[in-house]
């Protein structure tokens, strides 16, 4: 045979590794052999691999075969993974393209097309792992929804809960509108954008002061003495569901409010105005809009200082019947209506142009909104100790050694 005087990969590769397949030299039996057994990190079935899947697939691929070499029993189990909300978002892209609505369809129906984009880029997954000639037990290949692994997740589950390492809390999470699911921080893609900065007036009064909010000429009045308070807000539509009025304990410029009661505009809600030093002093007003059911840090405060929590949005990102005005409009839209709406009511000093990072969602591009939901947790502490101990014994090596620090903090909740 005449080789080439250049390599020809694609002649090589294809020949060799359809060689390999044929004689099973990636098939693994049980056998007296020592087992040494990957299973893949099912990449999802929502595209085709990147040169992240690249790289870690062939690290694996080195392992398994230095296994190989060393005589062990390597078996490499292969497979795809279903992610379903991502999948869901595909899908769904896919149905409007066709001028289909997920609406319009039975969930078995659905299904059936959620089962075709498995089968078309589940596929070219797997094809594009054989293109990388990575050494998997090809006949082992699995699928995260196929129905034993399903029951297994299952099992698992229950038996964990049973167990007390899975429990349901309520926690402030990313929350897709348009998924209408919960996401994880690596999910959430910041964006910078050009937003509108609104300086917003609330009266003050004293706890027990006779005040009739919804009297103009009255608000006027405080207007005029300087018996109020100004806040700097990007989200006047979360306005609604302000609980407190937040200012640092050491700013001079706000020490006479304390015992003071803020007036929530257009709800005409009292609430108290509240000392913490987590106040940023030089940022905006140096006073912050407390709404605890919309933003992490504002949950902190309101949960250590025993705040009501006023929830003004729905699933769907429209205002719920709980924001008291404009139920059932968008969240954009209301923060455009608000803002004229409180200008007449003569609440605003002044908007300007702001340039700040909003998240979005990976999976629709939706934006985020701060939201409490219920959720499932794990407990990770004990689960995490092998690996720590592995990490702090040095039985497992870390490069560079900096990482050890952030393994200790990471794996150990305590710290």
């Amino acid at each position: 045979m005449e080789i080439p005087k250049t390599f020809q990969p694609a002649q090589a590769e294809q020949r060799w590794y359809s060689h390999w397949l044929q004689k099973g030299y990636f098939r693994s039996v049980p056998d007296e052999r020592e087992p040494y057994t990957i299973v893949i990190p099912p990449p999802n079935v929502t595209g085709v691999l990147h040169m992240g899947h690249m790289l870690n697939n062939t690290l694996q691929d080195v392992m398994i075969r230095r296994a190989r070499m060393l005589g062990k029993n390597a078996c490499w189990v292969p497979g795809t993974d279903h992610a379903s909300i991502a999948t869901e978002a595909k899908v769904v892209q896919m149905l409007r393209e066709k001028g289909i609505r997920k609406a319009d369809l039975s969930r078995e129906e659905f299904l059936r097309y959620a089962w075709e984009w498995k089968e078309k880029y589940g596929g070219i997954i797997l094809e594009q792992l054989k293109k990388l000639g990575a050494s998997c037990d090809w006949d082992r290949t699995r699928f995260t929804m196929e129905e034993d692994l399903s029951e297994a997740v299952i099992d698992v589950f229950i038996d964990l809960h049973r167990k007390g390492y899975i429990y349901r809390g309520l926690r402030m999470v990313n929350w897709d509108p348009a998924g209408l699911t919960a996401i994880s921080d690596e999910e959430v893609i910041h964006k910078e954008v050009q937003s509108k900065l609104v300086y917003v007036r609330y009266v003050l009064v004293g706890p027990d002061e006779p005040f009739d909010a919804t009297d103009a000429t009255a608000v006027q009045r405080k207007f005029d003495a300087g018996e109020s308070i100004t806040i700097a807000t990007v989200r006047p539509e979360t306005i609604l569901g302000d609980t407190a009025v937040c200012v640092h304990p050491d700013d001079p410029r706000y020490a006479h409010l304390r015992g003071k009661q803020a007036i929530i505009p257009m709800v005409n809600r009292r609430v108290p105005v509240i000392f913490d030093d987590y106040i940023l002093m030089e940022f905006g007003t140096g006073a912050l809009k407390v709404t605890p059911a919309h933003d992490i840090n504002d949950y902190t405060l309101g949960t250590k200082h025993g705040l009501e929590v006023i929830d003004t949005l729905n699933a769907d990102g429209t205002m719920s019947e709980a924001a008291g005005h404009y139920v059932g409009e968008d969240r954009f839209v209301v923060r455009k209506r608000i803002v004229k709406d409180l200008d007449a009511l003569g609440h605003i000093v002044k908007v300007e142009d702001y340039t700040n990072k909003v998240g979005y969602s990976e999976r629709t591009d939706a934006v985020i909104e701060p939201r409490l939901s219920m959720q499932w947790f794990v407990r990770m502490k004990e689960f995490s100790k092998p690996a720590l101990d592995a990490v702090l014994n040095g039985e497992v090596k870390l490069h560079p050694e900096k990482f050890v620090n952030t393994s200790r903090t990471s794996l150990d909740p305590a710290g």
